[in-house]
């Protein structure tokens, strides 16, 4: 009886323990399942709730960030100023003036901040709240492009939030950059959508504002002239190319036709001057040169070789690698070629299921998952290559590439940890004012890590999506990828291109 009231005891306390590690065991489960789904990339649901949320939560900050931040004044009163001579019936660009110094953008920021005088008065606080709606519409746009890959986790979609210096620059700051990209990333929606004289002629919208936006055209071509990724009656066509140049061309023409007309040589020089150098106190980048070094003409032709030959690197061994090059892909563009050489044969090779009808579907959501993430590497990467061999990086510049950064280092094959770290090292530099030596030497060593993220691209390279076949008994229209040695045998699905099909099969579940 002594011997067994312990017992009793320890089995009582046993009991109690499993109890309570079942019930921990609950919770640990519960939680894992409420968070699984901010881990795939394919849930759109997930990606949409947690869209929705960040979204209200940046609404919020935004309103505390006008009402308890006190506002800088840089550009919004220069911005007034020479808008205003506009509206007071001066057409010639070299009397258009603000105390930051003469008009240098193109007609279309002429327009659309005289709209902003005329709803704001010029007052700032109405402009501030006007600048919040475009942030969170930028954000939902960039939202949306990342979406839609299904190559990113909706957790992804935070980072595009966490940016202390983009709110500063959208709603403290009233940068006309805000604008620009605002309408290249729309642009760039588009042509994840197919519609490519939309999205030239949206690009070109976006250059009328800012040229920065011209940072993205190696990119815009490259797209346009993959044959690779997409199904035959998918291709841009050099009809549509044509089509967008001409209303492109024709949209520049008449945004600046009243100052055309009038002083068409004071337009030209003005909107668009390549040849403007940047004052050295306010370039992040270059901060640790001598300041005779900034403003020489080697340094601007060494950046400008250098940039072009990163766009060549890219263009060649991976934009069009499997159109055997940007000569060869051009070709093939011009006679409209509707594939690479040897994409069918590696269909045939591999045993793609092509011929029946769930094997199409199959590969047609491989093909689109392919498409929509390569439509973003291909213009990130172009806007990227501009801007780290730039010969001048302001604060404000940031937002031409904040957005494309989580994208680039978590598709790359670097590092988690070294990702994340990345992209807070470039943000600790832009919030480090004025520019010094240390921070502008960081930003190249965090640029160096975005690039080696960039050429380790994780996705299927241009025309090398896997022959994808109709997985085990997934009848839903489930897809698995074939490994590409030529067995034929299916393999388990994974990917972009897996979680493209599960979305598919999502979104027809809820239809």
């Amino acid at each position: 009886m002594a011997r067994g009231t312990p017992r009793t005891s320890r089995q009582r306390g046993g009991g109690r323990g499993r109890g309570g590690g079942n019930l921990l065991d609950r919770l640990v489960t519960a939680l894992a399942q409420l968070l699984a789904p901010l881990c795939d990339p394919g849930n759109m649901t997930a990606h949409a709730v947690s869209g929705a949320m960040l979204l209200a939560a940046e609404a919020v900050l935004c309103l505390l960030i006008i009402r308890r931040v006190p506002y800088t004044e840089i550009d919004w009163e220069a911005y007034m100023q020479e808008v205003g001579g506009y509206m007071e019936g001066e057409l010639d660009y070299a009397k258009l003036k603000g105390d930051t110094g003469p008009l240098v953008y193109p007609a279309g920021f002429v327009y659309l901040f005289a709209a902003l005088r005329r709803l704001t008065g010029g007052s700032v606080v109405a402009a501030q709240y006007i600048f919040a709606a475009l942030y969170l519409a930028t954000q939902a746009v960039v939202m949306a492009l990342y979406a839609r890959t299904a190559a990113l986790p909706p957790w992804s979609l935070a980072l595009l939030c966490a940016s202390r210096r983009l709110h500063s620059i959208f709603v403290l700051r009233l940068f006309n950059d805000c604008w620009a990209m605002f309408v290249a990333y729309g642009a760039t929606l588009a042509l994840q959508s197919r519609r490519w004289v939309l999205a030239v002629v949206l690009y070109s919208l976006a250059v009328s504002v800012k040229m920065n936006v011209l940072l993205m055209a190696p990119g815009v071509l490259a797209m346009l002239t993959l044959r690779s990724l997409r199904l035959p009656a998918q291709y841009a066509r050099p009809g549509h190319v044509a089509a967008g140049t001409a209303l492109g061309v024709a949209l520049q023409a008449a945004l600046g036709a009243p100052f055309l007309l009038a002083y068409p040589r004071s337009y030209l020089t003005r909107a668009f001057e390549f040849s403007r150098v940047f004052t050295f106190k306010w370039s992040v980048n270059w901060a640790f040169l001598p300041q005779e070094m900034f403003v020489s003409r080697q340094l601007a032709a060494g950046l400008m070789f250098l940039h072009l030959r990163l766009l060549w690197g890219l263009a060649q061994k991976h934009w069009l690698r499997a159109e055997g090059g940007v000569l060869p892909a051009l070709r093939r563009f011009l006679s409209g070629a509707s594939q690479a050489p040897g994409s069918k044969a590696r269909g045939r090779s591999t045993g793609t299921a092509a011929s029946s009808a769930s094997g199409n579907r199959g590969s047609r959501a491989a093909e689109a998952a392919s498409f929509e993430d390569e439509v973003l590497f291909i213009i990130f990467s172009s806007n990227l290559a501009g801007i780290v061999f730039a010969r001048s990086i302001h604060y404000q510049f940031y937002s031409w590439y904040w957005h494309t950064l989580p994208f680039l280092l978590l598709r790359g094959r670097v590092p988690r940890l070294l990702a994340l770290a990345s992209l807070a090292g470039i943000e600790l530099v832009y919030n480090v004012y004025p520019p010094r030596p240390w921070a502008a030497a960081l930003l190249h060593a965090m640029h160096a890590v975005v690039l080696a993220a960039t050429a380790t691209f994780r996705g299927a390279p241009s025309g090398e999506v896997a022959a994808v076949k109709l997985a085990p008994g997934a009848a839903a229209g489930g897809a698995a990828e074939d490994d590409g040695q030529g067995d034929g045998e299916p393999q388990a699905a994974s990917g972009p291109a897996a979680a493209a099909g599960q979305r598919r099969r999502r979104q027809s579940a809820v239809a």
